[in-house]
Order: C-alpha cells, then sequence, then structure tokens
C-alpha cells in the first residue's frame, strides 16, 4: 500500500514539473514576441540585430500604366504585363473611353484576378450621371474613389483627381486630410520604406496636351516633401515623362527645384520626389513640344513601367518596357537604408 502512496506521490511531482517547464516555454516565447517588435501574424518575419529589425522581405514587382482603352495596343500592353507576372499593377486614371467598362473589363480582365489590380480614377471615368464610375466603384469593390494599402514595406496610396467639382481634393477637402493622415502614419510607420504614390492629373510636365496643374503643386508637393515620397506615378499625358528628383519652389511652383542631378543611379535616401508621367497603356499618343528643365528623359511610346523591390525591400528599380519587342527604354535606380527601430 506504501508503495502505491508513493508512486502516486512521485507522479504528482512529475506532473508539475511538466506544468511548469510549460509555463516558462509560453512565458519565453510571449517575452520574445513583445521584444521583436513585430505583432504575431504579420506578414513580415523578422530578427533584432543591433536594435533594429531586420525584415525577410521576398522581392516582389509591380507594374503601372494609364489611359488603356480598349484597342489593340491596349491589349498589346496588358499580356506584355503578364510576361513580368507583377505582384500589383497600378493603373493612373482614364481606363475606358467609351460609354461603359465593358470592352475595358474584357481587355484587362488577365490582370484583374486576385485583387492585383488597382485603380485611380481619370476624367473619362466620371461620365455625366455617374453610371460607369459607380460600376467601378462596385467591381472594385471601394469605399472612395481614394484609399491606400500597404505590401510589404512599400506603401501606396492611390488619389483620385479627375474632377475636382465630383471628387473633391483641393485644400480642405476630405480627400487632402485623408492624404495629409496617410502620409503621415505611413511616414512615422518603421515598416515601410517606399511611398508611392498614384495619381491621374501630373503636378509637372513638358509641354503637351495637359500641364501640370499648379493648384495640384501647391497643396500636395508640401505634404509629398514633408512626408518623404519617393516617386509620384502619374497619368493624362499620353506619353512618358520622368523628372530628376524634385523639391517645391514655393516662390515659382511651376519651376520646382532639382535636388540631384544624377540621372540613372540614387543612393544614401535621396531628396525629392521623382514625377513619373505613364499615360501609355494604348490610347493614341500625344505629341510634346519643348522639354522643361526638370525633365530627364520624354519620348512617344506604348508600354508600361515595371517596378522591381530587391535586397531585402531596399532597392528599387524603374523600367519602361516599350510594347514593340519589351525594349527598356528607360531605367533607373534608388538604394536606400533601412529606418532605425
Amino acid at each position: 500500500m506504501r508503495i502505491i502512496k508513493d508512486l502516486l506521490t512521485l507522479k504528482f511531482y512529475f506532473l508539475i514539473c511538466i506544468f511548469c517547464i510549460f509555463v516558462a516555454l509560453v512565458f519565453s516565447s510571449f517575452d520574445f514576441h513583445l521584444n521583436s517588435g513585430l505583432a504575431i501574424g504579420t506578414a513580415n518575419t523578422g530578427e533584432k540585430v543591433n536594435g533594429t529589425i531586420e525584415n525577410n522581405l521576398t522581392d516582389f514587382n509591380f507594374a503601372a500604366a494609364g489611359d488603356f482603352g480598349c484597342s489593340d495596343k491596349a491589349k498589346n500592353t496588358v499580356s506584355n504585363i503578364m510576361k513580368m507576372k507583377p505582384e500589383l499593377i497600378l493603373l493612373t486614371g482614364d481606363l475606358s473611353y467609351q460609354k461603359n467598362a465593358t470592352c475595358w473589363y474584357s481587355t484587362v480582365a488577365p490582370l484583374d484576378t486576385d485583387g492585383k489590380l488597382k485603380v485611380a480614377f481619370g476624367e473619362h471615368d466620371i461620365d455625366e450621371n455617374l453610371t460607369k464610375f459607380n460600376d467601378y466603384m462596385k467591381h472594385f469593390n471601394l469605399s472612395k474613389p481614394y484609399y491606400s494599402f500597404d505590401y510589404q514595406n512599400v506603401h501606396f496610396l492611390v488619389m483620385a483627381t479627375p474632377k475636382n467639382e465630383i471628387i473633391p481634393y483641393l485644400n480642405g477637402s476630405e480627400q487632402y486630410n485623408f492624404v495629409k493622415n496617410d502620409l503621415k502614419k505611413a511616414h512615422n510607420d518603421k515598416q515601410i520604406d517606399w511611398i508611392i504614390v498614384d495619381t491621374f492629373r501630373p503636378l509637372y510636365s513638358s509641354n503637351t496636351t495637359h500641364p501640370g496643374l499648379d493648384k495640384l503643386q501647391d497643396i500636395y508637393h508640401p505634404l509629398f516633401e514633408k512626408y518623404g515620397v519617393d516617386i509620384v506615378i502619374q497619368g493624362h499625358n499620353h506619353n512618358y515623362q520622368r523628372t530628376f528628383p524634385l523639391a517645391y519652389n514655393s516662390t515659382k511652383a511651376y519651376t520646382p527645384i532639382i535636388t540631384d542631378r544624377h540621372t540613372r543611379d540614387y543612393d544614401k535616401n535621396p531628396k525629392g520626389q521623382i514625377f513619373i508621367t505613364v499615360g501609355t497603356g494604348g490610347e493614341d499618343l500625344y505629341n510634346i513640344t519643348g522639354k522643361a528643365p526638370y525633365i530627364i528623359t520624354q519620348f512617344l511610346r506604348h508600354g508600361f513601367l515595371n517596378v522591381d523591390v530587391t535586397n531585402n525591400g531596399l532597392n528599387l528599380t524603374s523600367t519602361f518596357y516599350e510594347n514593340r519587342d519589351l525594349t527598356d527604354k528607360d531605367h533607373f535606380s534608388f538604394v536606400k537604408s533601412r529606418k532605425l527601430q
């Protein structure tokens, strides 16, 4: 009887020991997740090294273009984008030039899967009775025509600048307040290294069909500058243009200040924003007369922008591919250092 009692006592102490070990492991794991700076279940994984988080990010790419329509040229652009296998596609607006979006949906169908297609709205997307616009809003499951999202360490802001009287974007508007608060939040987020803006109306442009809009320059470029926007992708003009990195000029907004004269490679977290016009999706191209002093390169070609984010999210390489033979018509690259945690 005594032997049985001793065995039961030993079993009891054994179970107590197992329970204590289990509790120690749980609290150790909890402490690790608190100190790592990462929430459990986030997409980014990492470890803390010398007080900073080293993210283990996979390489990815996104594409961008605008002013598509439904022509064979637009279909060619879609086909070539597919060859690059992007995780995201940004469209700068003027999606369909017809009364409804049926043909356009058919044209971009290969891209319109798994929520990859992110659209901004242009003038041709805002019809008189808003039927086509509301169709787009429903199709893309949007509650507002302006919005933002993150993909790994890149923050994307999609603005809506087609018609101020329909979707207000001037100072003090609901959209302005959204943009300001959104950029501030992204700028302060230690996990975000890049900020990309997608907008229909160009802020800066050489002399072509649609000039850069001075109201947008005055209202939004100071915000882009303050909160560290890297690239602004814009449409409306059916051509390709790329600027130097630019700072806002409060004295002459139409003559922005060039902050870096390099034309291809930018490193050490360069100042200023690069503005890229890429209304090259498929509609007839617009002639350019003259070249603005802040423009590096400009040309008339159909094609798209492909942006690769590599090297643990710290390298960004932008390439414009002409539809004809997928020719590399223009490219540049950024190198950044990670934000201090």
